[in-house]
């Protein structure tokens, strides 16, 4: 979108250049690289599409928010009144217990998951022969969890976010192919209104000449030089040079309104009532690339192989992924945790609580609870295996299939396009040479026309030969100009044809005028 925004601003400053230096208000004058600006700027098709890499990063970014950690703070409080069948603990009692948990958990590129919570509670209650009694309690827990089957790998975790990414890529990519197409679109139509304006230029030229060739015969039939029916057939001439530049100037102002319509310009407004004018003349550079060279490029650069490319890479994606799905769920779990206790601990007579005489008590804080963990006073740790086995996994296989399925088909479609690349290629490179040569013909065919008119003139002149040879020259010379003028714009359209099929935009053109 920076070069758009680039060549946007040389096509203003372009256009207020031409009107400092007073040029004619009715026309605008454009060159080839001002009408590519002018129609990217204002593209709504382009304008949808350059959305869509950005609507696919947030979702790459929503994606990854997996390795995001997870930090969860819960409270909770309690107050229980309680009605017991055994005795001892009395009739009834009631229980408050006040608890916060903090846990942060933490997923790994390898599948594993990892949570570190802490655990804080205080318990006081009226229930008989407790012997912690407020009671200060902490757990810290680190536990580990990590699949060995289902879910393993950097493969299947970065699944969702592979995906995002080819899919970023194949938006940017659809998006190079709207603008490869709309700069090929802008290229035709700028040549073909030059071909156009050019060939106008040509029968009014003709019509010119007609004019004067009608004049000469009035005046050679006044003082007896020449019959009535030489001034009718100059008339006649004059009539169908006069139809051939109706025709010429309605053919440019359909070459024109489609240009005018690529280039989004409001035809009730101010731009459209305005005539452009190609600034470009159609130089011929030839392109200084192999078939060979041109095949490789084309496969590298093309954004239609490219978007292929990108959609096979995303079906290798799926069928990984499904095929690992259909694995059992074996996953090792690590938990290793500590504990910390404070309050008022109770010391019964002969360590019996059923006696009921307290005969001493051991006063702890919190803060020596806390202690406890950080001393690692209370260890525990565990290991164990969990194995699970879907019986959806042993029947069905169906995603996995379609996976296959859908790969297979795209890599079908990829090698359709890379033969209708290779044949479009050929077909153009034969049209280069082909319009290369009829370049060079209709250029020698123009010259020996002019020379036959000029031989013909003189003949006129001497009264060897009647207007009708000259008028037929001169008809003659005026197609085998406009025949040159069409080759030359027909040989740089077939250059632009190249340029989209190769995926070469704006600033990479010299990638064609230049040795490998």
């Amino acid at each position: 979108m920076k070069k758009v925004l680039i060549l946007s601003c040389l096509f203003g400053l372009c256009i207020i250049s031409l009107h400092s230096q007073g040029e004619d208000p009715k026309q605008m004058s454009m060159t080839l690289n001002q009408c590519v600006a002018k129609a990217l700027e204002g593209n709504l098709d382009i304008a949808v599409q350059s959305f869509n890499p950005e609507i696919n990063e947030a979702a790459i970014s929503q994606a990854r928010e997996i390795f995001l950690p997870d930090f969860r703070v819960e409270f909770s409080n309690e107050n229980l009144d309680n009605l017991t069948s055994w005795g001892v603990e009395g009739i009834n009692y009631t229980t408050k217990q006040h608890m916060y948990t903090f846990s942060l958990n933490q997923k790994f590129v390898t599948g594993a998951d990892i949570a570190l919570r802490y655990l804080n509670y205080t318990t006081k209650t009226t229930k008989n022969l407790t012997a912690v009694n407020p009671q200060y309690y902490n757990r810290f827990t680190l536990e580990i969890t990590q699949p060995l089957l289902k879910n393993m790998g950097p493969k299947i975790t970065r699944y969702e976010i592979d995906r995002a990414e080819n899919q970023r890529d194949i938006s940017k990519i659809e998006l190079d192919s709207t603008v490869l197409q709309k700069v090929y679109e802008v290229e035709e139509a700028y040549w073909n209104l030059v071909y156009a304006m050019e060939n106008l230029k040509v029968r009014e030229l003709s019509l010119v000449q007609s004019r004067e060739q009608h004049k000469s015969s009035r005046e050679a039939a006044r003082i007896g030089a020449g019959s009535a029916l030489d001034v009718l057939k100059a008339k006649t001439e004059v009539a169908q040079a006069e139809d051939q530049v109706l025709a010429a100037r309605s053919q440019v102002e359909m070459y024109e309104d489609q240009l005018k319509e690529i280039l989004n310009l409001d035809t009730l407004g101010f731009e459209g009532q305005m005539s452009i004018i190609p600034a470009d003349e159609p130089k011929i550079d030839r392109p200084d690339i192999s078939f060979e060279q041109a095949l490789k490029l084309a496969m590298e650069r093309n954004p239609d192989v490219a978007r292929l490319d990108k959609q096979i890479e995303n079906s290798s994606l799926d069928i990984s992924y499904h095929k690992n799905q259909l694995l059992p769920q074996l996953d090792l779990n690590f938990s290793l945790w500590y504990l910390g206790q404070g309050g008022i601990r109770s010391f019964y007579l002969n360590n019996n609580p059923f006696t009921g005489i307290v005969v001493d008590q051991e006063e702890r804080s919190r803060i020596d609870a806390f202690k406890d963990i950080l001393d690692r006073k209370y260890q525990n740790w565990q290991v164990r295996l969990n194995l699970s086995i879907p019986l959806e996994n042993l029947f069905s296989r169906a995603r996995l299939t379609q996976a296959r399925l859908e790969k297979d088909q795209i890599t079908a479609e990829k090698e359709r396009l890379e033969k209708t690349v290779y044949f479009d290629l050929l077909e153009v490179f034969k049209d280069l040479n082909n319009n290369e040569k009829r370049i060079g013909s209709t250029a020698r065919y123009r010259e020996m026309v002019e020379k036959k008119l000029e031989a013909e003139h003189q003949r006129y002149r001497l009264g060897l030969t009647g207007p009708e040879w000259l008028f037929s020259y001169q008809r003659e010379l005026a197609q085998a100009k406009a025949d040159e003028i069409q080759a030359v714009t027909t040989y740089k359209k077939s250059v632009a044809k190249l340029e989209k099929i190769l995926g070469i935009s704006l600033d990479k053109k010299g990638l064609l005028y230049r040795k490998k």
